[in-house]
């Protein structure tokens, strides 16, 4: 059997005296800095999430923002498309009407020329039928 004397008392005293110490002196500031550190992660934990939720949230405005400024990029693509072949038609109707006068001109001044030399070789066709025929009776005449 074991034997209890004073020393187990001692000893349980010094025991009892350190663990009362260490509980103050080592746990408990190490308990409230664990506890104190557990507070700063949730913290920080949260702040994380509220940066994630807003970062998403930016993310998906920034996508709008982008996905509207293509939508209008596109719209003002098509309407300058759209003016510039309405510009380009009129350009080009004017242009063939300005050749169709042009043309039209070409066609009247060479009418012009024709009839004008017609009218010339009218006149000159009187004169050189009357040199062909003297030529033709002076050289029978001659014969």
């Amino acid at each position: 059997m074991i034997d209890l004397d004073y020393t187990f008392f001692i000893q349980l005293a010094l025991f009892i005296v350190l663990a009362i110490s260490l509980k103050f002196i080592f746990f408990d500031p190490y308990l409230k800095n664990l506890r104190k550190r557990d507070e700063i992660l949730v913290g920080y934990r949260k702040e994380a999430e509220e940066l994630k939720q807003k970062v998403e949230e930016l993310s998906k405005k920034f996508d709008e923002s982008v996905r509207i400024a293509r939508e209008d990029a596109r719209q003002e693509y098509e309407k300058i498309k759209e003016e510039a072949n309405t510009e380009r038609d009129k350009i080009l109707q004017t242009a063939r009407q300005e050749v169709a006068e042009i043309i039209e001109k070409g066609r009247e001044n060479l009418r012009k020329d024709k009839d004008s030399i017609m009218a010339d070789a009218a006149k000159h066709i009187d004169s050189i039928s009357n040199q062909i025929t003297e030529k033709i009776l002076k050289g029978s005449g001659s014969n």
